[in-house]
């Protein structure tokens, strides 16, 4: 049976500050909060204690619960997207770092997603990697989500759930984001196969159906996502197949876009609680 919780991803807010995001939150009806180790780093060095983020978040009705991401679990971490300039920095936290961040959080959960090359490691290798970093998060007690990216090694649903199953860690799941979904190949007999509670995470958006022209599918993910119903994706059938799986767990809206980025809290969190409305009414009614 899914979790029933919606969640405020970072994409979605990231051109705003701390306090604007939890707004966008609040508005859109959301109790928990993800946020990134870089962000995270950024309001400590402007003298904005863990507490006072804890704090703000609390009088919006908001928690924070999701780190994300973690990126340096293989040796050969770094991104390298052709014709796209990727800021290594912002996700370049070690894991003495990241799990500090995590700790001084209390988050639940976080994020992990490759960074090398499709085909630079083999899937013994990640396996092994994967479960060494299952390992580490669960003495912390963390879950580990994996998020399957079709531009970089972990590339499709096929690998994560190889990867889970052979692992097998009990505190492991997977990122369902429909834009890597769509965009690396659908499969809804392998998506039902999987358990729904190895679905722990949701990131719903839209998109053209296909990549423009002359546009790299990096730049795509990254910048020409649209609000879940204004591109071709078939959310409405992609949420049914959730819902009967009982993997509707921590669900919110991922739109990486320009567009987003000049919206103010009160719009971002009026369209994503249009969303819930449209396509989730019934799971949270």
């Amino acid at each position: 049976m899914s979790n029933g919780t919606r969640i405020m991803w970072n994409g979605t807010v990231r051109a705003l500050p701390f306090p604007e995001q939890l707004k966008a939150a609040s508005i859109a009806g959301c109790t928990s909060i993800a946020i990134t180790p870089s962000d995270y780093n950024k309001w400590l060095g402007a003298s904005t204690p863990t507490s006072d983020l804890k704090s703000m978040a609390r009088d919006e009705g908001v928690e924070i619960t999701h780190l994300d991401p973690f990126v340096r679990w293989t040796n050969d971490w770094k991104p390298n997207l052709r014709g796209l300039n990727f800021p290594i920095d912002t996700v370049g936290f070690d894991a003495d770092d990241f799990f500090r961040m995590a700790s001084a959080l209390q988050v639940n959960s976080f994020t992990a997603w490759s960074g090398f090359a499709s085909g630079r490691y083999s899937l013994a290798e990640i396996e092994d990697a994967f479960g060494q970093l299952c390992a580490r998060a669960a003495q912390e007690g963390l879950r580990c989500d994996l998020e399957f990216i079709p531009v970089f090694g972990v590339h499709s649903l096929k690998m994560a759930w190889d990867i889970l199953r052979h692992v097998n860690a009990e505190n492991s799941g997977i990122v369902f984001d429909f834009w890597h979904y769509m965009r690396s190949g659908p499969d809804e007999a392998l998506l039902r196969s999987i358990p729904g509670e190895k679905i722990t995470a949701v990131q719903l958006c839209d998109a053209t159906a296909y990549v423009p022209e002359g546009m790299s599918l990096a730049y795509d993910g990254l910048n020409n996502r649209l609000a879940p119903g204004d591109g071709a994706f078939p959310i409405v059938s992609l949420v049914k197949t959730l819902r009967e799986m009982g993997a509707l767990n921590d669900v919110g809206v991922e739109v990486f876009s320009p567009r987003f980025d000049r919206l103010d809290a009160q719009t971002i969190g009026n369209l994503t609680r249009g969303v819930f409305d449209r396509f989730l009414a019934s799971d949270w009614s």
